[in-house]
């Protein structure tokens, strides 16, 4: 399973240890960062499963309420944004694929915006669900 702490990819935990207050930790190592750059990070609120992009015939796998990771790009920065699917507007798909629009809302401040699915990543367990066409 491919791991992500932090929008860093993990290469490897290389150690592991649990608080006083039972809370586990790991010590991780980044893609293409050495051991001088290992850090100890709190496993339930900053490692989860890598994310991948859908082909255009699996928007109809994505649900309201499914976590997700929408693409930003501001002027001084480009980066995968934690959000919350909160509607979803079908639309008959085309040459250039998937013209659904995705209602989303941003975890770090609660704003909404209208995406298209390419901009959209999901965790891996949603490449599972069948179809309810």
């Amino acid at each position: 399973m491919h791991m992500v702490f932090d929008r860093y990819d993990v290469d490897t935990f290389t150690s592991h240890r649990f608080l006083e207050s039972g809370e586990p930790e790991v010590l991780v190592r980044y893609v293409g960062f050495g051991p001088e750059e290992d850090e100890w990070i709190n496993v339930r609120k900053s490692v989860r499963e890598r994310s991948v992009a859908l082909e255009n015939k699996e928007c109809i796998k994505v649900r309201v309420g499914d976590s997700a990771l929408c693409f930003q790009e501001g002027k001084d920065n480009a980066r995968y944004v934690e959000a919350r699917i909160l509607e979803i507007q079908k639309k008959f798909h085309d040459i250039r694929g998937c013209r659904c629009l995705f209602v989303i809302q941003y975890d770090h401040d609660n704003t909404r915006e209208i995406v298209h699915m390419r901009r959209l990543c999901f965790r891996p367990s949603i490449l599972g669900r069948l179809s309810q066409i």
